[in-house]
């Protein structure tokens, strides 16, 4: 025992004590906030800032002055202060109280500056109304000569530089005989950057339908602007909240839907990193020859079972710093209910069942063969345990008490990443479903160990040409 112990601390310490492991897994979570950090200093730079003249054509002569007073500045301070609010109600709609704190205030914060950014970027832009019988050619003109250096460096030539031409049709106000409105023209500069483009056009789009609500007697006579009826046609937003045995709880939809997603990627990762790391050091220990040193002070099986265990610590690590990491988020964001004690629980439990049958095979393949490259024939069923869940992780959360999900449980190998998916669903399984499926997984576990310690005690000194699985199921014979 004491040698499977000693034997499980060196793979364990070789494996998590190296610049490499530091930086692929321990570390990844720092630069996932060094990265969050950076993306929240970004809230003060802005995009592209364009400087020119819109040149308008308005033939219905009543979109024009519309443009116009959407570029004031006293249409950009409503439009800059609706936005705000519109994000507070958003945030505090995502997080409750803790948007008042924290991470919730810092994203309040965030989205409110790069909102202001976005609107704000269309100050310097001036609109030029053009007479309704102007010639389009000759509008269209100046844009070929349009240069953005020039338009920027705030001299008055540059702010007079005309970067977009938008003509307005009488169509775009009256119906024709389908009951269609027809299109307006926008002519751009090559140069002019798409998003400043698309700013351009939003406000002329909301000049328009301005423009038509004015013209229509209907609303007339409500006494119903064109934002009184935007207002009217949103969509109702609601507040909806999760009702549990503690109380009242906020609910956020879209955890739910991605809850599943979630533990089965965790599931994953831990397992197939730490099943990775036991093939590639079985297989370097195989081709160096550090194998038979080792051997000739331990047993193959305690080799064995040491190196699973030593890796079985690695995945148990990245599990619990990754978990973490998610748990502390939920907290952060009053959202903690949506987890229970049991669901992690067995988000423990299952790893250990996925990952001995994982790590078996892993051992029994690395052992078989004596270069990486030729364990790759070998690890097609290691492969189809990791796709069919990863495949099927979307029909089983949605349908999680199916008949389809209920029978891929209880099938081999599959079935603890198939129960973690229904236990994190809104529909979680019954409790003897989740009895028997860790029944069959501890058994699958039990039978994959015994057949690798058979193929281990023989591969592991064998070298020439790699065995195919027909070798493999006689070397379990055998041994």
């Amino acid at each position: 025992m004491s040698k499977t112990l000693m034997v499980a601390y060196r793979e364990f310490s070789s494996t998590v004590f190296t610049k490499g492991f530091l930086i692929g897994i321990v570390l990844t979570p720092v630069m996932i906030l060094i990265v969050a950090g950076a993306i929240a200093a970004t809230q003060f730079l802005k995009g592209p800032t364009p400087a020119g003249t819109v040149a308008v054509i308005d033939r219905t002569g009543k979109v024009g002055p519309l443009i116009q007073q959407r570029f004031s500045k006293e249409a950009v301070d409503k439009e800059v202060q609706e936005l705000k609010e519109k994000a507070e109600r958003a945030v505090e709609q995502l997080a409750g109280p803790a948007a008042q704190q924290g991470q919730g205030k810092m994203a309040m914060s965030f989205g409110q500056q790069q909102l202001e950014n976005q609107v704000r970027a269309l100050e310097s832009v001036r609109v030029e109304l053009l007479p309704s019988d102007t010639d389009e050619a000759a509008a269209k003109e100046p844009l070929k000569n349009y240069d953005v250096a020039q338009a920027r460096d705030g001299s008055e030539s540059g702010k007079a530089q005309r970067m977009l031409v938008a003509v307005i049709e009488n169509g775009v106000l009256d119906r024709n005989d389908k009951g269609e409105y027809s299109t307006y023209g926008i002519f751009t500069a090559s140069k002019l950057d798409p998003e400043v483009k698309g700013r351009i056009e939003s406000k002329i789009d909301k000049a328009i339908v301005d423009a038509r609500v004015a013209g229509d007697p209907r609303a007339a006579a409500g006494k119903l602007s064109a934002d009184d009826l935007r207002a009217l046609l949103a969509s109702p937003v609601s507040d909806t909240k999760s009702v549990t045995k503690e109380g009242i709880k906020k609910s956020s939809g879209g955890l739910k839907v991605m809850l599943p997603m979630a533990f089965m990627l965790l599931l994953l990762m831990s397992v197939m990193t730490g099943g990775q790391y036991l093939l590639t050091t079985t297989i370097e220990e195989k081709s160096s020859r550090v194998m038979e040193v080792l051997l000739s002070a331990v047993s193959p099986m305690q080799l064995m079972v040491g190196k699973i265990v030593g890796q079985m610590c690695v995945g148990l690590l990245i599990l619990t710093l990754y978990s973490g990491m998610g748990i502390v988020s939920l907290i952060a964001f009053s959202l903690a209910h949506e987890l229970s004690v049991m669901l992690i629980v067995y988000l423990f439990v299952f790893f250990l069942i996925a990952f001995f049958v994982i790590a078996s095979m892993m051992a029994a393949a690395g052992s078989a063969v004596s270069e990486l490259r030729e364990a790759q024939t070998l690890m097609t069923p290691i492969m189809m345990i990791v796709m069919v869940p990863w495949l099927l992780w979307l029909p089983i959360s949605r349908a999680p008490n199916s008949m389809f999900s209920v029978v891929m449980s209880f099938v081999p190998g599959i079935n603890p990443f198939v129960m973690m998916i229904r236990l994190s669903s809104t529909e979680p399984p019954p409790t003897w479903q989740v009895i028997v499926a860790i029944a069959i997984g501890v058994l699958t576990a039990v039978i994959c160990a015994w057949a690798a310690a058979k193929i281990f005690r023989i591969g592991v000194l064998m070298y020439g040409k790699p065995p195919n699985w027909r070798t493999l199921i006689r070397w379990v014979r055998m041994a």
